[in-house]
């Protein structure tokens, strides 16, 4: 292929992701807001961005200075804000654009990075692949932080490749730059330190490896501490304006994901303060795993599997041949990659075997400690980037071992490649056009603001959309964007708070609701438990576009409120 052709697919794949993306995030507001794509944790982000183009600070609820966001995102959206600082809706579509633009750099980049390995024509296929996969295309337009923090992933993958690794004297300000992306990439997601440290380490035993003097590791030195040097801002802000650098988001996903271990079936209430069980570990490295079959170049497989079970009445058999297909394809990679890896032909898993090393470090870290069953995929984002470098180079391998001279062997391979596109097309378009709800944050936002007086105070434990919409005062409760209510959360004092607060009316998901406020579900036939302990009901529910969900207005609430692992299940209750 020559450099012009080259050259011009490239821009084709970029132009097309591009338009696709930003077709996906320019549908209507409803849409992306119900139907799966924003997320409700968007929404923090974005009143928060609005609060600091107007003055308020950086707070969700104008009260309570938060740190629970990612830095470099919220940032970069403040400027929207101040442009339509009246205007709700068009500063959100101007951040989904951006990430449209960020999701095709980041496509730009892949390429560049397996065609240090690969044919061009391997490196444009899963270039197209990633770019237009049905995961890529909901997390470049959830609302967050997601195709910048990958962006950055990418570039500071780029850049150690290319410019320093690969080089036996990298000059210092190639090791700059690196530390001002890593720097960067931190501010952009935290767990991005897991990169950088990934990095340092490998790039040590390559100097290990060199015999390399000690004047090696003068670069070193200087990207740590320009990367230093790049977050300590936001370290000095958080310790002076807040009294502590852990963020309020992290500290807040890992209690959320322990009190949340009876819907998904991962222990009881008990484990928000016992700490996590065998079988809570457990459910999330099994659930981790499964995430993993969202990984654009296997996806496909894995849904054409789901939907054959669905056709021929034996959906359970075919998901487990199918979860026995990926272990043994998850074991046979590992053979190959690790064990096997020098008889290969292609001579780029040294190179990366790093990639390797962060992606089970990030599993472990999101399976062990932080948890968030419901949080992985977009958790999981770098995860996906890696194994399509990896799904990239055994491509180049397996087309370099098949004998494709055949016409026999050509005509093979095209029919599977082609029904693996067909499949892989069908997907990406249907979940770029979804058309139905599975989130009811707006509905409950305009419900709110239908249906409570504008003097009310409002709690709300998934509070970022009727935060954002609702022209209330509304109060953060799960502890995510205010860590008063975390504290309140996990000491049993939640009824102390909501008082203090001057809370008029608490909304969520009824079964939310009964497990935070009554320190656990209502097991027994007691009737509504939230009326027993002194709320009002009012009248919210599927009509209003809200299944699942309960409003109450607090009158003389009861002391005895107890958050799950206070107290057992119906304790609350049984005390009255």
């Amino acid at each position: 292929m020559s450099l012009s052709v080259k050259r011009l697919l490239v821009a084709g794949v970029f132009c097309a992701a591009v338009v696709f993306h930003l077709a996906v995030v320019n549908q209507d507001f409803p849409v992306l807001a119900k139907n799966g794509f924003l997320y409700d944790d968007s929404f923090y982000a974005f009143k928060i961005a609005h609060s600091l183009a107007t003055g308020t600070g950086a707070s969700f609820d104008g009260i309570h200075p938060t740190n629970g966001f990612q830095p470099l995102y919220v940032f970069l959206l403040v400027p929207f804000y101040w442009l339509f600082p009246s205007n709700l809706v068009t500063p959100i579509y101007a951040a989904l654009m951006l990430s449209a633009l960020f999701t095709a750099l980041t496509a730009v980049l892949l390429f560049k990075i397996l065609g240090r390995y690969t044919s061009s024509k391997v490196a444009l296929l899963l270039t197209a692949i990633w770019a237009f996969s049905p995961v890529v295309t909901k997390q470049a337009a959830n609302g967050l932080e997601t195709s910048l923090a990958l962006l950055l992933f990418a570039s500071v993958v780029h850049v150690y490749l290319s410019r320093i690794r690969a080089v036996i004297a990298p000059p210092t300000r190639s090791f700059v730059v690196l530390g001002v992306l890593v720097g960067l990439a931190m501010l952009a997601r935290i767990d991005e330190v897991f990169l950088g440290l990934v990095v340092l380490l490998d790039y040590l035993l390559v100097l290990r490896k060199r015999r390399a003097g000690t004047g090696a590791l003068k670069g070193v030195f200087a990207a740590v501490l320009t990367a230093v040097v790049a977050y300590s801002p936001w370290v000095v802000y958080n310790a002076v304006s807040l009294g502590g650098v852990v963020q309020d988001s992290g500290t807040a996903t890992r209690y959320l994901s322990l009190a949340y271990a009876p819907f998904f079936g991962l222990g009881s209430t008990d484990v928000a303060s016992s700490g996590p069980s065998a079988g809570f570990l457990w459910g999330n490295i099994v659930h981790s795993f499964s995430v993993l079959k969202l990984s654009p170049p296997l996806h496909a497989f894995f849904r054409g599997a789901e939907k054959l079970g669905v056709a021929i009445g034996a959906p359970g058999t075919v998901t487990v041949l199918a979860d026995v297909v990926g272990l043994a394809l998850a074991a046979a990679f590992v053979y190959v990659v690790v064990l096997r890896k020098r008889s290969l032909r292609v001579k780029g898993f040294d190179e990366i075997q790093f990639l390797l090393i962060l992606a089970v470090v990030i599993i472990a870290a999101y399976s062990l400690y932080v948890f968030g069953a419901f949080f992985f995929v977009r958790y999981f984002y770098p995860i996906y980037f890696i194994l399509c470098i990896y799904a990239g180079l055994l491509f180049e391998e397996l087309f370099r071992r098949l004998p494709l001279s055949a016409a026999a062997g050509r005509w093979s391979f095209a029919v599977i490649l082609a029904g693996f596109m067909c499949a892989f097309s069908y997907m990406a378009y249907t979940c770029a056009c979804k058309s139905y709800p599975i989130y009811c944050f707006y509905d409950a936002a305009r419900w709110v603001e239908d249906n409570t007086s504008p003097d009310d105070t409002i709690g709300v434990f998934q509070s970022g959309a009727i935060g954002y919409f609702a022209h209330r005062r509304v109060i953060n409760l799960d502890g995510k964007v205010n860590s008063q209510a975390l504290q309140a959360l996990k000491g049993g004092r939640l009824g102390d708070y909501l008082r203090r607060e001057g809370i008029d009316v608490v909304i969520d998901n009824k079964n939310v609701l009964e497990l935070f406020l009554t320190g656990g579900f209502n097991e027994r036939n007691y009737g509504d438990p939230l009326v027993l302990l002194g709320l009002h009901r009012l009248e919210c529910g599927a009509k209003d576009g809200v299944p699942g969900w309960a409003a109450y207005r607090v009158n003389g609430f009861a002391n005895s409120h107890h958050s799950p692992g206070v107290s057992s299940p119906g304790h609350a209750l049984q005390n009255r």
